[in-house]
């Protein structure tokens, strides 16, 4: 049985998940003893007195702890809803919305004592109004994720949707949060790309004035490899489009297929766009450790597009986002140039 068979079998992926991160908060805590002035030492003798190392540790342990009492409250929430008889009520959904929400603030927050993170938001105010509405972020690095959730809540008070990749789910606390309120971990493999889309349009459907649904158009998050494939792949497909996407230089072309999927599910929606800078190339721990302290502000815009102002037809709908992508793009390109 190999890892992705392991990865889609519910059952078996949480019988080797859960025991790896008790067992690793078990090991690597009490480790930290020994971890942090080795780390000190290490950053010291390698001439880095802002202690990179140690930062990226102690985020980690921070992000072990949360995974732990998150995967931990998960459990007690199926005990106390009648085990998983209650999950599917309003009360039990809003318990995991919460600690959904309270996950990725706080990651945010320890990145900011940690990791030096900084961010300048411009334009939050804009989902104070409500929903519901669609969000369209833009994707550039592994913590970009978390910025949709933590402005929706923290600017808009809204309740999430989440359209995430499949491979999250090896992380057990999102698997067991995650599966029990209004997400969806795509697979994009493109083994069954219908079935995928038809789920998406779902959960992107029926949304009420308090919510919001949130998906990454580029489908990946951007390099300069994955947009030279991505324009391979739209001459293919899409050659009427390949010209305004190669004039997408720092973000990767919008996929159709999510984009009019959800466009058409959440019909009436307004739309919200979130464009950022700052994050670019932070893929990994070895990249976080790299830039640890972040030495640059991350520069955050957010707007609204009234949904009258959405075209219909799916022609000029991806006309019209394509235009939106190069408003991203744009502003992108500026703020890039704001930091040496």
């Amino acid at each position: 049985m190999n890892l992705d068979t392991i990865r889609d079998t519910k059952i078996l992926r949480r019988l080797v998940t859960i025991p790896v991160i008790v067992l690793a908060f078990f090991i690597i805590i009490p480790a930290m003893v020994l971890i942090a002035p080795l780390s000190v030492i290490f950053d010291l003798v390698r001439g880095r007195p802002r202690l990179p190392t140690l930062r990226v540790a102690l985020f980690g342990c921070f992000y072990l702890v949360w995974d732990v009492i998150a995967s931990i409250s998960a459990v007690a929430l199926w005990v106390a809803s009648g085990f998983g008889l209650l999950l599917g009520t309003r009360a039990f959904i809003q318990t995991h919305r919460r600690i959904q929400v309270s996950w990725a603030n706080s990651l945010i927050g320890a990145m900011r004592v940690l990791i030096g993170l900084r961010l300048e938001i411009e334009g939050a105010d804009c989902v104070a109004s409500g929903g519901p509405v669609v969000v369209f972020c833009r994707h550039a690095s592994i913590v970009d994720t978390l910025l949709p959730a933590h402005i929706l809540s923290t600017y808009g008070g809204l309740d999430l949707r989440y359209v995430l990749k499949h491979e999250l789910l090896w992380d057990p606390a999102l698997d067991l949060v995650g599966n029990r309120i209004p997400n969806h971990f795509v697979d994009r493999s493109g083994t069954d790309t219908a079935a995928e889309l038809a789920r998406i349009g779902k959960l992107a459907s029926g949304m009420d004035d308090n919510e919001s649904f949130t998906i990454f158009p580029e489908g990946s998050r951007y390099t300069e490899a994955k947009r030279a494939r991505a324009l391979e792949k739209l001459a293919e497909s899409s050659p009427q489009l390949l010209e305004r996407a190669q004039a997408l230089t720092r973000t990767m072309p919008p996929r159709p297929g999510g984009v009019l999927t959800v466009l058409s599910a959440a019909e009436g929606a307004d739309v919200v766009i979130i464009a950022h800078t700052g994050l670019e190339g932070l893929n990994g721990p070895v990249d976080l450790w790299k830039a640890a302290p972040i030495r640059h502000p991350v520069r955050i815009k957010v707007w609204r597009i009234p949904a009258s102002e959405v075209p219909a037809g799916d022609a000029e709908r991806m006309d019209w986002i394509f235009g939106v992508w190069a408003d991203v793009n744009d502003w992108i390109v500026a703020h890039l140039s704001l930091d040496p």
